[in-house]
């Protein structure tokens, strides 16, 4: 928007979320708390944003997109001197600044978009976002003369009469650039926090014969701040909906939203159903026509179109092709890829392993660090023994391998094209192609050796 600016507060600790944390970095749907509210604030396309931060300021710098300008508040004195560092952090402003708290990463764009806009309607030096609540306590007070905003007392400074008002101040405002300015020289800090408000500002721009405007927002969720730990869980259960939302709006199924969980950065195909308990999150990518089964974790993963992930599987930063099967009771662990209609099945363990076109691993098998080709049979049981208490190696499994089950294969070492591995046999090294790999100690039949001695009792040594 041409003549806006944008400072976001993002300093404070937040000592009611109880935390070592810094409040902004609280994850919601898998993002931290200051990456929702910059979202919102980007999508006005400001001129100039700056953002004033201070506890852990290295860790929310590093949240800070190009051309978002930070702002250092060494010593936290209060909103009003926050917003007055976000101000000269934007170097020769003009116009209107728009003041958004960290912490409010339930106000959308649109909501945004509309007070700016409303701002400029009135030509208004203020313009203050509110919200009435049937249970104000904790928040400032909207105090109105003849139905105009007068000033903004907070909780601990209102008198009783004022405490019974129910329209709040969001923390959220538009300014004139000039008489911010002009009204941050006289706020004082005589109040019981000792800190600069930015609520007096009301009062002073007022008084100096300014116009001070509000607008009520038509849903008072979406405008209140997040202080602590149950107003944090409340947030997550609005934006997981909208997320959920959002999705069978375009063509995913999800047969129970309250019981899935899917992070903002997620992308699903249509036709693809989602059943109940599952979690999505990180940078996942599904492609259309999937079947998620109940109970599946899944993160950071790529996975093609037409596969079906059973119930209870693990997936990490993993590459899954078209039309495979996973699962149930599966773990992909990172680095792993799974190839055009492959099978990994009950209690198969993949790290850092790939599994090819077609290739088989159905039940109880670990595969680590490996390399498995196309059409290849893993036997249940089969475990690539990749470590030797020491470094790791790998194993390069061929096309077209039969690896019979109860296989170890030793790393390194290598199986040719189309050869086959008996049951039961530890392999320690290289099989040439086509050629059948038998290690184990020969078996011996005792005739009637079973039949002598039933019901015998075995003397202990």
């Amino acid at each position: 928007m041409k003549g806006l600016c944008c400072v976001v507060l993002a300093a404070g600790l937040g000592t009611r979320m109880k935390s070592g944390l810094a409040k902004v970095l609280h994850p919601l749907a898998a993002r931290p708390m200051l990456v929702h509210t910059l979202g919102n604030v980007l999508a006005l396309k400001p001129e100039k944003i700056a953002v004033v931060i201070g506890h852990q300021a290295d860790k929310v710098r590093a949240l800070l997109p190009p051309g978002v300008v930070p702002a250092i508040q060494k010593e936290q004195k209060g909103t009003a001197h926050a917003a007055g560092i976000g101000l000269d952090a934007l170097r020769g402003a003009d116009g209107v600044l728009l003041l958004v708290s960290g912490d409010a990463p339930l106000l959308g764009a649109e909501t945004l978009k509309g007070l700016v806009s409303y701002h400029k309607r009135k030509k208004a030096d203020i313009t203050v976002l509110t919200a009435f609540l049937d249970e104000p306590f904790g928040y400032g007070r909207i105090v109105r003369e003849g139905g105009k905003i007068s000033k903004i007392v907070e909780q601990k400074d209102a008198s009783p009469s004022e405490r019974k008002i129910k329209e709040i101040n969001s923390g959220t405002y538009c300014f004139n650039i000039k008489s911010l300015k002009q009204a941050l020289r006289h706020v004082r800090s005589a109040n019981a926090q000792g800190e600069f408000y930015l609520t007096d500002v009301i009062e002073i721009v007022r008084q100096g014969g300014g116009r001070v405007a509000g607008m009520p927002v038509e849903d008072p969720a979406t405008a209140l701040g997040i202080n602590s730990r149950v107003e944090l869980a409340a947030a997550e259960k609005i934006i997981r909906t909208k997320i959920n939302r959002s999705f069978t709006a375009s063509g995913v199924t999800i047969i129970d939203p309250e019981n899935t969980y899917i992070s903002a950065d997620v992308k699903i195909g249509p036709d693809t159903i989602i059943h109940p308990g599952n979690t999505i999150d990180g940078r996942t990518e599904i492609g259309g026509g999937c079947i998620l089964m109940p109970g599946n974790i899944i993160s950071d993963s790529i996975i093609g179109g037409g596969v079906k992930i059973k119930g209870y599987s693990v997936i990490e930063d993993s590459k899954i092709a078209d039309k495979a099967q996973i699962g149930p009771f599966a773990h992909l662990r990172p680095g792993s890829t799974v190839g055009i209609d492959a099978r990994v099945g009950n209690f198969v363990e993949l790290k850092k392993a790939s599994l090819g076109e077609g290739s088989k691993a159905s039940h109880l098998s670990y595969l680590g660090d490996a390399l498995v080709g196309r059409n290849v049979n893993i036997g249940a049981g089969t475990i690539t023994c990749n470590y030797d208490g020491f470094s790791k190696f790998k194993t390069v499994i061929g096309d077209d391998v039969f690896v019979g089950s109860d296989s170890q294969f030793i790393a390194p070492v290598t199986i040719g094209k189309g050869a086959l591995i008996a049951a039961g046999s530890t392999i320690t090294e290289d099989v040439p192609k086509d050629a059948l790999a038998l290690s184990r100690t020969p078996q011996t039949n005792r005739k009637n050796w079973a039949k002598e001695n039933r019901g015998r009792k075995i003397k202990k040594k």
